[in-house]
């Protein structure tokens, strides 16, 4: 081969090897390129999928706190039904974003815009129970408070009302007048004092009446209450009775006194018109409505 026949083979085998190593940067540049696009795709795909999970925590955490909120008695049906209300969307965002493919980012954007709305939302109404908490809590208190007052004033007053009563009861027990029987005397009719049943015609009560500057001075009366053996009242008439306690019972004698707050003595006489009984009759005094002076005498 000529020397001008080899310039032009070795120059197209040049331009040759040029050619193809042209071609093959260029395929290795597409080749290069077309490995970023996956690797950029992969990291966008991956960086959905975080959002997407990140979103679902977001709402996770946000129906744990409604749960928690609802589950407080803060006293306004209004404001929890508005939380259940958000409860619900928070609860179908849930679903929604479990089926969402990571790879729809326009449907992933979407929902983290309306996770953004419902969290707003809920700051506000979880503002609100916090505050109706607030208020609960510090009138639970003021409650709790004024019940303690109210307690410890009815116990005041309960004590007032005892230390009265007792002031009441001593004060009357003072003015009561103290009554003493010296005697039961059983009387034929010549006044002599008998026990033969057949021969008695009276019994005789004498009494005692003591000095007391604090009793009620003026006009009484005394009853005298005797019961036989049998438990029957001696007495004329079953008309006579008078107040004691708050009811009518029967006497078997009486006698109005004048008293002055002084120490006195008085007998009274019940005539006996009945066939009296063997054994013991007990005496009942009486006066001013209180029971003074007992005392029993025995007939054989």
């Amino acid at each position: 081969m000529s020397t001008p026949k080899k310039i032009i083979v070795i120059l197209m085998g040049l331009i040759g090897l040029s050619l193809l190593g042209l071609g093959g940067y260029e395929f290795y540049s597409m080749w290069m390129e077309n490995q970023k696009q996956k690797a950029d795709l992969s990291a966008a795909g991956e960086m959905l999928e975080f959002e997407r999970r990140q979103a679902q925590e977001d709402l996770q955490a946000m129906q744990a706190e409604i749960n928690e909120y609802s589950a407080m008695n803060i006293g306004n049906d209004s404001l929890m039904a508005e939380l259940e209300e958000q409860k619900q969307k928070v609860q179908l965002l849930l679903e929604e974003l479990k089926t969402v493919k990571s790879t729809d980012a326009k449907k992933i954007a979407d929902l983290k815009a309306e996770l953004g709305v419902v969290r707003n939302v809920l700051k506000d109404y979880i503002r609100k129970v916090d505050s109706l908490s607030r208020i609960n809590k510090t009138l639970r208190f003021e409650n709790d408070s004024m019940r303690a007052r109210v307690e410890e004033a009815t116990a005041q007053r309960n004590q007032l009302v005892k230390d009265k009563a007792v002031l009441t009861e001593a004060v009357n027990r003072a003015a009561m007048i103290d009554v003493d029987i010296l005697s039961i005397k059983t009387l034929d009719k010549r006044g002599k004092e008998k026990d033969n049943l057949r021969k008695i015609s009276s019994i005789a009560v004498m009494l005692q009446i003591a000095k007391n500057q604090t009793a009620k001075v003026g006009y009484k009366t005394i009853y005298i209450r005797i019961r036989k053996p049998d438990r029957e009242l001696l007495s004329h008439d079953a008309s006579n009775t008078f107040r004691y306690e708050g009811h009518r019972i029967g006497y078997s004698m009486k006698k109005d006194i004048e008293y002055k707050g002084e120490k006195m003595t008085q007998t009274i006489f019940y005539p006996v018109n009945e066939t009296l009984l063997p054994g013991t009759y007990s005496v009942q005094v009486f006066i001013d409505g209180d029971a003074l002076a007992e005392g029993n005498f025995t007939l054989k």
